[in-house]
């Protein structure tokens, strides 16, 4: 057994979960990055394989990805105008847009507490409302 493997049988048998792929259609548990020290695990948002056909601009019959190719900041929703030209966010790879949960719980993957945003709006909100502390509340992994 791996590492990963031993680490998420004991989460698991803690009563924690794996919360399941944002896409609509897809009921797969979301991909793991690694672990923590502690036994925490760094979640992504999707399941590998949505990810890696996002990534390919390939189609999954049933599968609506929820990702944008663009950043949904461009009108000041996070108090600020996204810097980049709007009409060239086409332009960018699809890597430096970063789903946000806006709550801070990477658990929690309801559509409404997932938000896209480009690599500068991501991490100015972070930086300003300080989601890079690491002894906030919200940067704390929630047990489910």
């Amino acid at each position: 057994m791996s590492i990963n493997q031993i680490n998420l049988q004991k989460w698991i048998e803690k009563g924690n979960t794996i919360p399941t792929c944002i896409n609509e259609g897809c009921n797969n548990k979301v991909a793991i990055r690694h672990w923590s020290a502690q036994g925490d695990p760094s979640l992504k948002t999707e399941c590998s394989r949505c990810a890696d056909a996002r990534k390919k601009n390939k189609i999954i019959d049933g599968i609506t990805f929820h990702k944008k190719s663009f950043c949904e900041n461009k009108d000041g929703i996070l108090g600020f105008i996204c810097p980049m030209d709007k009409d060239r966010y086409h332009e960018f790879p699809s890597d430096i847009y970063h789903m946000d949960h806006l709550d801070g719980n990477h658990h929690n993957n309801s559509l409404n507490n997932l938000k896209t945003f480009c690599a500068i709006c991501h991490t100015r909100k972070g930086k300003e409302s300080g989601d890079f502390n690491a002894f906030k509340q919200s940067s704390r992994i929630y047990k489910m």
